[in-house]
């Protein structure tokens, strides 16, 4: 059954199944000035027009506990191991009743910050572009905001289509990418190092 969600809400989708196997660990879990990866990105980009769906799967107990007192939607992806990130966003998508937009991240952005999602949902409302994508000196990052009239797309995702690059390859004249100053929307964290080598640059 579909999880309890308004039409005029937003969906915040946040990717937290993976296993993080070139980091060694949960990656999810590792602190990062005293807050762990996961919970700043939800803590973050939680705004009050938006319904926060978290996506688990690999340790997902010690996830959902380490999330305890934040108001979050859990969704549990059961193909995590052999989906890919294409799954988790199906599994995401289709617990939730249809919102007006979804916004999609990976879980290990840990310097995303609120000022960021609220821009992308400005935008958004300012231009009704079907696919809104924040960039830094050209390069698109994340979140990835989709409208509505996208959802079916999202329910079909496949990694064999190249996932959510295979919508924007479709729909290329509906994507609206801006500017937004910072590269913050780039830094993802794949290996420990990344957190001394990849640092923010605001503009």
């Amino acid at each position: 059954m579909a999880l309890n969600i308004a039409e005029s809400e937003f969906a915040f989708i946040v990717l937290a199944a993976g296993e993080s196997t070139r980091f060694g660990e949960n990656k999810l879990l590792y602190k990062v000035n005293n807050s762990s990866i996961i919970r700043r990105v939800v803590e973050e980009c939680s705004l009050e027009n938006f319904k926060t769906v978290v996506v688990v799967g690999h340790e997902k107990e010690l996830i959902m506990k380490e999330l305890e007192g934040l108001n979050v939607l859990f969704v549990i992806n059961p193909e995590y191991k052999t989906g890919g990130m294409s799954s988790s966003i199906k599994a995401g998508v289709s617990n939730i009743r249809p919102s007006k937009a979804y916004l999609i991240t990976p879980g290990d952005m840990p310097y995303l910050q609120s000022w960021i999602c609220k821009k992308i949902i400005d935008v958004y409302a300012s231009s009704k572009a079907k696919i809104v994508i924040p960039s830094f000196e050209g390069k698109g990052g994340h979140p990835i905001l989709f409208d509505a009239t996208l959802r079916e797309e999202l329910l079909t995702v496949n990694e064999e289509t190249k996932g959510l690059k295979g919508i924007l390859r479709r729909h290329e004249n509906d994507v609206l990418k801006f500017e937004i100053g910072t590269s913050r929307i780039l830094i993802d964290i794949d290996y420990k190092s990344d957190l001394d080598t990849r640092k923010p640059i605001d503009k």
